[in-house]
C-alpha cells in the first residue's frame, strides 16, 4: 500500500513538471515550496530555445555546483506554458531555461511580457518571491524591459547579468567610439526608450554588463557593437545599486557563443554567488 501511495505521488510530479499553465490544485500541492531559493531565470537570444543554456546551467550544476536542478519552460505565442521537469524540496539555485516559441519576430516587449506570464505561474507553483537572471543578446534585453515594466512586482528581479545586449542596435556609426565613452554618437529609439524609463527600476538592482571585441578591427563581437552591448551604462550606471561591466577581446568571444565560454561563465558564477554587492559601486570596462 505504501509503496502504491508512493508511486502516485510520483505520477503527479511528474505530469505537473510536464503539463501547461492550468495546474489542478492537487498537481501544485504535490510542488515543494522554494520559496527560500533565488531561482536563476535564463533568458535565450533570437532563434534560441529552452535548450540554448543547456551547457552553461550544466558548467553552474555540474562543474560549480552551485546549483542542483533545472527545468525548462517555453512559452508559446498564445502565453501557454509547456514545463518540462519539476522541482523537488532539495533544489537549491534551481535553475530555469526560458524558451520562447517565436524569438525571431515577436518584440522585445512582447518576449517581455511573456516573461512575465512564466514568472508568475513560477511564483504559483513554486512561491518564488526573487530571482536573478541571465540574459544573451535579445534575452539581455528582455530582462532589462523587465527591469523596468515589471520592477514593482513579484518575484523580484534581484541581479541582471546581460551578455552581448545590443541597447544601441547594430549600427556601426550610431555605435563609434571608445570604452571610454560617456555617450554614443547617435541613440536610437530603443536605447532612448530604456533611458525615459529608468525611474522604474528598483534602486537596489545589482546589474553586470558582458561586452566581446573578436579583435578584427570591427570592435564588436562580430553582431554587437561594443558600444552598444555596453549602452546599457547610460541605463544603469547612475540608477542601479550597483553597475559592473566586464569587457573581453579576442575571437574566442565570439557573440553566438560567448555564454559558453569558460572566462564569462566564471565572471557570472561569481558576479550571482560571490560578489556580495552590499554597497554603491560602479566598475566600468577597460582594456
Amino acid at each position: 500500500m505504501k509503496k502504491w501511495i508512493l508511486g502516485l505521488g510520483l505520477l503527479l510530479l511528474v505530469l505537473a513538471g510536464c503539463g501547461n499553465s492550468k495546474a489542478s490544485e492537487k498537481e501544485l500541492e504535490n510542488l515543494p515550496n522554494l520559496s527560500g531559493e533565488t531561482a536563476l531565470i535564463l533568458v535565450h537570444g533570437t532563434g534560441g530555445s529552452t535548450d540554448t543554456f543547456d551547457g552553461f546551467s550544466d558548467t553552474f550544476i555540474k562543474d560549480y555546483k552551485l546549483s542542483n536542478e533545472r527545468i525548462k519552460l517555453e512559452v508559446g505565442t498564445d502565453g501557454k506554458l509547456t514545463y518540462h521537469g519539476v522541482f523537488t524540496k532539495n533544489a537549491k539555485h534551481p535553475i530555469v531555461q526560458i524558451g520562447f516559441e517565436d524569438s525571431i519576430d515577436a518584440s522585445i516587449e512582447q518576449q517581455t511580457d511573456w516573461l512575465r506570464i512564466a514568472m508568475q505561474d513560477l511564483e504559483k507553483r513554486y512561491h518564488l518571491t526573487t530571482f536573478d537572471g541571465v540574459g544573451h543578446s535579445n534575452g539581455g534585453l528582455v530582462l532589462s524591459t523587465y527591469s523596468q515594466k515589471y520592477a514593482k512586482t513579484t518575484p523580484t528581479l534581484e541581479r541582471l547579468v546581460a551578455m552581448g545586449a545590443p541597447y544601441n542596435d547594430l549600427g556601426e556609426e550610431d555605435n563609434d567610439g571608445d570604452l571610454a565613452f560617456d555617450d554614443v554618437p547617435v541613440t536610437t529609439p530603443l536605447l532612448k526608450i530604456y533611458e525615459d524609463n529608468r525611474a522604474k527600476m528598483d534602486s537596489n538592482l545589482l546589474v553586470l554588463s558582458i561586452a566581446a571585441d573578436i579583435d578584427d578591427g570591427s570592435f564588436s563581437d562580430d553582431i554587437v557593437p561594443v558600444l552598444s552591448a555596453l549602452g546599457s551604462r547610460l541605463i544603469f550606471k547612475d540608477t542601479a545599486k550597483v553597475y559592473l561591466e566586464s569587457y573581453y577581446k579576442g575571437a574566442e568571444y565570439d557573440h553566438r557563443t560567448m555564454f559558453a565560454n569558460p572566462d564569462i561563465q566564471k565572471k557570472v558564477a561569481w558576479f550571482l554567488y560571490t560578489y556580495k554587492g552590499d554597497k554603491k559601486e560602479v566598475e566600468l570596462a577597460h582594456s
